[in-house]
């Protein structure tokens, strides 16, 4: 005899940070949907203790609206550590000028956490923000939380979709929210094709400790090879006092085969090579650990929506990490729908057509000018012909001299214009 399937309102393949926003916010509202989640649990003791102790080359730039919305969704205050950041400098090391965002005169460790008015950010390491995020998940959506747990197959009935897991197990949903990843099986089971973009470059990771602190200041210059980002880490429970705001994220964006080149260098001599490459901005570069690389690629889905369906995150774009914005992409994306969800709901309306294809409208032209803005940004930075490098260091020269300019730039990075009007709009 066949079970029937398992009537839900929703179902969100991906449990990552767009996922599980998704997941929370749609909670909050009254719906509980079914969450799919390939990863596995963070939350045994053990391991729980083993990613806490170790330190993660890799974070999240999480912007104002980010933080604004994990905290509305009760995950932040569940953060146990994190980098505020209240200034940022850009620069090209072959022009002149410097574009200063924020300021690094109120820098302050105990700036409050919700407190998103104060900040341009927070930086915050990827497992660390995810185990904050499955403890909400598990005590509020309980055993509609799936983890470990991968999706076998998914079908388009007349009304409604059928989703199989690995072990058989089968439910039947109005409404299915592609939320895993660059490489979304939700996406291809749809049959969504997508615009690619190889930059032919790889991105180098690692964190290192300098010489002088960050004082809560993210950098980022532009060499010919590519962007070289400092980001400011979080400090550990056993940092000793004067190690602290020492230790920084590091991503260098080089042609793949420069990259793969310095990461066969050894630690003294790849330490050198920063600390060169960055102008000394933080002084020497004692201590080098957890390196990474990894290839730089950008891609849209050509429809973020169908009949019942729809993408978001990278399951639906996949921006260049120079202006870390594609997590907080995501964070839109996942506000925006729910709105839009949750406003429908409360006309006795459910994933109608129209509001799938509203979302997509309101989001794939900002992630798509993003996507492309962050490709030509890319580009002029990296041309060596001497007229381009004059008019990117006469053009920084004049952005660093119009606060008006920087401010609205500063605001589109905040997220908070994407909020706008939704019920997870930012005070101001």
């Amino acid at each position: 005899m066949t079970t029937a399937p398992h009537a839900v309102d929703v179902v969100i393949v991906g449990g990552g940070l767009v996922g599980g926003l998704c997941a929370l916010l749609l909670a909050e509202g009254g719906v509980k949907p079914l969450v799919i989640d390939a990863a596995p649990a963070l939350t045994e003791t053990d391991r729980a203790q083993d990613l806490l102790a170790k330190r993660d080359a890799r974070v999240w730039a999480l912007s104002p609206a980010s933080l604004s919305l994990l905290s509305r969704a009760k995950v932040w205050g569940r953060v146990q550590r994190h980098a505020p950041y209240q200034g940022m400098q850009v620069w090209s090391r072959d022009g002149r000028g410097i574009l200063n965002f924020g300021s690094a005169d109120h820098h302050n460790d105990d700036l409050p956490v919700n407190d998103t008015q104060l900040l341009l950010g927070s930086m915050v390491e990827p497992g660390v923000l995810s185990l904050a995020l499955q403890e909400v998940l598990q005590e509020r959506l309980g055993s509609s939380y799936l983890q470990s747990t991968r999706l076998q197959s998914l079908e388009r009935l007349s009304q409604t979709w059928k989703v199989t897991l690995a072990d058989g197990t089968q439910y039947q949903t109005p409404l299915v929210i592609g939320a895993d990843g660059a490489g979304s099986v939700v996406r291809q089971f749809a049959g969504i094709q997508t615009e690619l973009l190889d930059y032919k470059q790889m991105a180098v990771t690692c964190a290192i400790r300098t010489e002088k602190p960050n004082e809560g200041i993210a950098r980022q210059v532009f060499l010919p090879t590519g962007p070289l980002a400092f980001l400011p880490l979080a400090n550990l429970p056993t940092q000793v006092e004067s190690e602290h705001d020492c230790w920084q994220s590091v991503v260098w964006t080089l042609p793949a085969i420069v990259a793969q080149d310095m990461m066969a260098l050894d630690d003294v001599t790849l330490r050198a090579e920063l600390a060169h490459a960055s102008g000394y901005m933080l002084g020497q570069i004692d201590t080098i650990e957890s390196r990474g690389i990894f290839p730089l690629k950008a891609q849209q889905a050509k429809q973020y929506s169908l009949e019942g369906l729809v993408l978001v995150g990278d399951a639906a774009h996949v921006v260049h990490p120079m202006a870390g914005q594609g997590v907080n992409l995501g964070c839109l994306d996942a506000a925006v729908l729910v709105d839009a969800l949750l406003h429908d709901r409360a006309r006795g309306l459910w994933a109608h057509r129209q509001t799938l294809k509203r979302y997509e409208r309101a989001r794939k032209l900002p992630n798509s000018i993003m996507m492309h803005g962050l490709s030509l940004l890319g580009w002029l930075q990296s041309s060596d012909q001497q007229w381009m490098m004059w008019l990117r260091g006469e053009g920084m020269h004049a952005v660093a001299k119009l606060d008006h300019l920087r401010h609205l730039i500063g605001e589109q990075a905040s997220g908070r214009g994407a909020v706008q009007g939704t019920r997870y709009q930012m005070r101001s």
